[in-house]
This record gives C-alpha cells, sequence and structure tokens, in this order.
C-alpha cells in the first residue's frame, strides 16, 4: 500500500498503518513552506492533530473535544453520513451521494467521515477515501490498489469496488 503522495507543488500527505492496515498516522503539508507539517495521530477512537486530541469518535457520531460537544451521524442503508447534527438536533452537514461515492450536492463540511462512514481525505484534490488496507477512488469507482485476495477472483479487477455491484455491497 502507498504511505504517501508527493505533490508535484512540493506538498505532501504520508500515512503510517499498522501491519493489519489500520491507519495510525497521517502528516500533510502545503507547498508554500509555512509552517511545519501538521500531523495528525488516531490512537483507538481519539483523533490528535499537532498533539492536541480533536475527536472522539464513537458508532454513533462524535464528540469535539475542544468543546466537549455531540454531534450524531444520521447514515443511509449502506452506512453513508448523510447528515450531522449538533446536540440540540441542528443540521451541521449534509451529504447526497452518487452509487460508488462521489458527492454530488454538500452542505457544510464540519467532519471528515463521509462515504461508507469512511475518513475522506480531499486535500490537494486527492479525493479518497481511506478504507484502511486501500484507498478508494469515487470518481473511477475503483481502489488505487490491488485487491490482497485478487488472485482468490480470476474473474474481477483487482481494482474494483464491491464486485462492481455499489446497491448489494459494503465493504467494512
Amino acid at each position: 500500500m502507498p504511505t504517501g503522495v508527493t505533490f508535484a507543488s512540493g506538498g505532501f500527505i504520508q500515512h503510517g498503518y499498522t501491519a493489519d492496515g489500520i491507519k495510525r498516522r497521517m502528516m500533510y503539508k502545503e507547498a508554500d513552506g509555512s509552517g511545519n507539517p501538521v500531523p495528525t495521530v488516531y490512537c483507538c477512537n481519539v483523533v490528535y492533530e499537532n498533539s492536541v486530541g480533536r475527536l472522539l469518535l464513537t458508532e454513533e457520531g462524535y464528540v469535539t473535544l475542544s468543546d466537549k460537544k455531540y454531534h450524531y451521524y444520521l447514515q443511509d442503508h449502506q452506512g453513508n453520513n448523510r447528515v450531522v447534527l449538533s446536540s440540540s438536533g441542528a443540521v451541521e452537514e449534509a451529504n447526497h451521494y452518487y452509487p460508488f461515492g462521489g458527492v454530488f450536492a454538500s452542505s457544510g463540511n464540519v467532519q471528515p467521515y463521509k462515504y461508507n462512514g469512511k475518513e475522506y481525505d480531499g486535500k490537494k484534490g486527492l479525493n479518497w477515501y481511506d478504507y484502511g488496507a486501500r484507498h478508494y477512488d469515487a470518481a473511477l469507482g475503483r481502489f488505487t490498489t490491488n485487491d490482497r485476495f485478487a488472485e482468490k477472483y480470476h474473474s474481477m479487477s483487482p481494482y474494483q469496488y464491491g464486485a462492481n455491484n455499489r446497491s448489494s455491497k459494503i465493504i467494512k
């Protein structure tokens, strides 16, 4: 699995994974050279940025640790986070997706967990979802690397998503 992307402009995104594909660290740096790279560390269900706790992730949503407020996900039948609600019930974010994960309408952008509940990386136009062992490009409807089980399924492309049947397949 690729551990990073370096852009022609000089910026970069680097990921660190455990042996079983769980993301533990991400570093992001803009090309202009201003400031240090921003480290994001994933420890169990807590997300840290610059060594400060930012989010506490739960099955139902997340808690912003800066103000200790709960935010709830409203999900569809495929686990896509369609709406994010504040603890008072106000809509903070609404997302509408194409069948293979592309966003065709969105209001607000308060958190990164979107299609299938996976973390979305839109930095520098990358627009990939992090599935742990592989990244997924919704514009192509394909993963960016081979499936580790590709040799078991010779008739299918090793890059495809859900046997190209998005309506019945959910990859966790």
